[in-house]
C-alpha cells in the first residue's frame, strides 16, 4: 500500500486505515515537507505501529516523484529511513545512472528495489529489465503508462519470461488502461503489487484502494485456473460492474475474476481478449453496435435492437446477447401491466433502443422523444411507435416515463430531463443510477408517484449476464448490496 503525505503524522494516519489487512507499506517520503529529525520521527512511528514490511521511497522529480533534491540528498533520506526500521528501499534507474551503482551499497542492510517508471508510454521492456537485473537488487520494478490494453500484454510477457528468475520482477500498468496489469500481476508471478490507502488517495495513476484489491478483486487468490471476464468501454475504469459481478462469483464459489477493460479502440480490446482467453465480457459505450461484427452468433432480439451488451465465449465461439432489454421489462412489469400501457421513452441511444424493442414486444404503446429528433424518428419507425418532438409534453397522459438519457447523472446531478408538472403519469423509471436519487426521482416521489432507480435495472441486466456466463442462478440481493457499497465509496463514470 503506497502512502504519501506532507507529514509523518499523515503517513501514520493512512497506515492505520488498513492496519488489519495483511499488507506491506511503501512510504513515499518524497511527499514530506520537512525532513528534520526524519530518523527519530520514523522510529517513533514504528514504535507505535507494528509495520514489519515497509519500503522507503524518495523519488526525485526527474523520475516522476516530488523530491527536489539531488541524488546525494535522496540517499541521505533513504539511509535515515533504513536506520529507523524500513527493511526495503526503492531506488530509481535515473539515480543509479547519475551516481553509479555504488549508491546501493550505502543503503545496507535494506533489501533493494531497482525501479523504472515511464509515465508517457510502454516502450520495449527487455533491455530495461536486463539493465536493472544486473544491479545488486532483490526486486526489479517496471511501471509504465498503458496507452491501451495491448500494453498490458507487453508487461504480461515480460513477467512470464522472468517469473522464476532472480531478481524478482514486479510489473505495473499506469493509468486506466493499465488496470489489468495491476490486478493480474500476482497471477503472472510477481511477488507483490501496489495499492492505495483509500479512495482519492492514489499516489500513482490507476492505483486502486488496498481494500478493493483484496476484497473485490482478490488479487492474491487468482491463479492460472481463474476464468477471466470483464467490461469493455471507453470509460470503464470506475465501473460498478466489477464490484457486482465479482461479488456474484464469490458468492457462488466460481473461480473467476471480472476486470475493467478500458480502451479507445475496439480492435485493441479484441487482441487483448483473445490473448488472455476471456470467457465472457460486458460491452458498454461506445462498442455495443461495433462489437456485433466480431461475433460468431447473436441472439435474435439483440440483432433486432442492433446492440449487444453481453458476450459469452462458448467452445471458442463468441456469442452475443442484449440483457438491457429483458431487464427493462423485468423491472417495469413489477409495477404495471405492460401490454396496452402507454409509455413515454426519453432517449433513443443504446439503452433507449433496448427499452423500445423490449417494450414494443410486450405490447406497450410507446411515445419516443430524444434531443436528436432524427434518432428518435428512426427508432419510432422501427418499433411502430409514435415520435414526439423533444419537450412537446404538455398535457400528455401516460402510464410511465422512462429516462434513457444521461441527464441527471453526476457530475451534472442538477439536470432533469422532463418537467413532471407538464404531464400526467404514475410511474417514473430513471435508468441513471449515480446518484441513486436523481433530481427526477426526487420530483416523482414528491408528487406521490412510483419512482424506480436505475440501480434496479443495473442489477437486473447484470444478473442475466452472470446467468448466461455461468448457468447458475444469480445472487441478486448480494449483487445489489455490492453495488450500493461501491456507490458509497466511488465516483463512477
Amino acid at each position: 500500500m503506497s502512502i504519501a503525505g506532507p507529514t509523518i503524522a499523515s503517513l501514520e494516519e493512512q497506515a492505520s486505515r488498513v492496519s488489519s489487512l495483511p499488507v506491506g507499506y511503501e512510504f513515499r517520503l518524497d511527499f514530506l515537507q520537512d525532513f528534520t529529525d526524519l530518523e527519530s520521527r520514523l522510529r517513533e512511528l514504528f514504535a507505535r505501529m507494528h509495520l514489519p514490511h515497509v519500503i522507503a521511497t524518495c523519488r526525485r522529480a526527474e523520475a516522476g516523484g516530488q523530491f527536489s533534491g539531488d541524488v546525494e540528498q535522496q540517499v541521505s533520506v533513504l539511509q535515515a529511513a533504513v536506520r529507523a526500521g524500513c527493511r526495503w528501499a526503492d531506488v530509481e534507474i535515473e539515480s543509479v545512472a547519475a551516481a553509479g551503482a555504488g549508491i546501493l551499497k550505502r543503503l545496507a542492510p535494506a533489501k533493494l528495489i531497482g525501479s523504472y517508471h515511464n509515465f508517457d508510454r510502454t516502450p520495449a521492456l527487455a533491455a530495461i529489465y536486463t539493465r536493472l537485473a544486473k544491479l545488486p537488487v532483490q526486486v526489479v520494478k517496471i511501471a509504465t503508462h498503458a496507452s491501451d490494453l495491448k500494453d498490458n500484454l507487453k508487461l504480461a510477457r515480460l513477467a512470464a519470461a522472468h517469473a522464476r528468475r532472480s531478481p524478482k520482477l514486479v510489473v505495473l500498468g499506469l493509468g486506466p488502461s493499465g488496470l489489468p496489469a495491476r490486478l493480474l500481476a500476482i497471477r503472472w508471478g510477481c511477488p507483490f503489487t501496489y495499492a492505495s490507502a483509500g479512495n482519492h488517495m492514489a499516489v500513482a495513476p490507476g492505483q486502486l484502494p488496498a481494500e478493493t484489491m483484496r476484497t473485490t478483486y482478490r488479487v492474491d487468490r487468482l491463479d492460472r485456473r481463474t476464468a477471466l471476464y470483464g467490461v469493455v468501454g471507453s470509460h470503464v475504469s470506475m465501473s460498478l460492474s466489477p464490484a457486482m459481478q465479482n461479488a456474484a462469483f464469490q458468492a457462488k464459489h466460481v473461480n473467476a475474476s471480472y476486470l475493467p477493460l478500458e480502451t479507445s479502440r475496439l480492435r485493441d480490446f479484441l487482441k487483448f481478449a483473445r490473448a488472455l482467453k476471456l470467457q465472457g465480457f460486458s460491452v458498454t459505450m461506445p462498442y455495443k453496435r461495433t462489437i456485433m461484427a466480431h461475433l460468431d452468433g447473436l441472439d435474435p432480439l439483440a440483432k433486432r435492437i442492433g446492440a449487444c451488451n453481453t458476450v459469452a465465449i462458448q467452445k471458442g465461439k463468441w456469442l452475443g446477447w442484449n440483457t438491457d432489454a429483458a431487464a427493462v421489462v423485468e423491472v417495469l412489469a413489477k409495477r404495471l401491466r405492460l401490454s396496452g400501457s402507454r409509455i413515454l421513452l426519453l432517449g433513443a441511444g443504446g439503452a433507449g433502443r433496448a427499452a423500445a424493442f423490449a417494450l414494443a414486444d410486450e405490447g406497450a404503446e410507446l411515445l419516443i422523444s430524444d434531443g436528436q429528433s432524427a434518432l428518435a424518428q428512426r427508432l419510432a419507425k422501427l418499433v411502430s411507435a409514435q415520435f414526439l418532438p423533444w419537450d412537446a409534453f404538455d398535457n400528455l397522459d401516460v402510464d410511465a416515463v422512462i429516462n434513457a438519457t444521461p441527464v441527471g447523472m453526476l457530475p451534472h446531478a442538477e439536470g432533469i430531463p422532463i418537467d413532471l408538472s407538464r404531464l400526467r403519469t404514475r410511474v417514473v423509471f430513471d435508468l441513471v443510477y449515480f446518484p441513486l436519487e436523481t433530481r427526477l426521482l426526487a420530483e416523482a416521489r414528491s408528487r406521490g408517484l412510483t419512482a424506480i432507480s436505475g440501480l434496479e435495472m443495473l442489477v437486473a441486466q447484470g444478473a442475466r449476464q452472470f446467468e448466461i456466463w455461468t448457468g447458475l442462478g444469480a445472487p441478486r440481493a448480494l449483487m445489489e448490496q455490492a453495488v450500493r457499497q461501491a456507490l458509497g465509496h466511488a465516483s463512477p463514470v
